[in-house]
């Protein structure tokens, strides 16, 4: 997750936007979360229905990339 924060003139924080990290790999489109892992998400960001093995074996590649690799399959966050 990305933390977005809008400070005042007087510096003080007044707004915070979280921004989910989204990604593309692998013919997917994914969200995914430090604590709650990833979730599969259709072509217009919303949550998939289903999960298929095709997705998870996707997953765990996507897990051995590097933190720079991963880094380019970022869609937003």
């Amino acid at each position: 997750m990305s933390d977005h924060f809008i400070r005042d003139e007087q510096g003080r924080c007044h707004t915070i936007i979280t921004m989910a990290n989204i990604y593309e790999y692998g013919g997917f489109i994914f969200e995914f979360h430090n604590y709650c892992g990833p979730c599969k998400l259709k072509k217009n960001w919303e949550p998939a229905a289903r999960e298929g093995m095709k997705f998870w074996k996707t997953i765990e590649a996507w897990c051995k990339l590097t933190k720079e690799q991963k880094e380019a399959t970022r869609l937003s966050g």
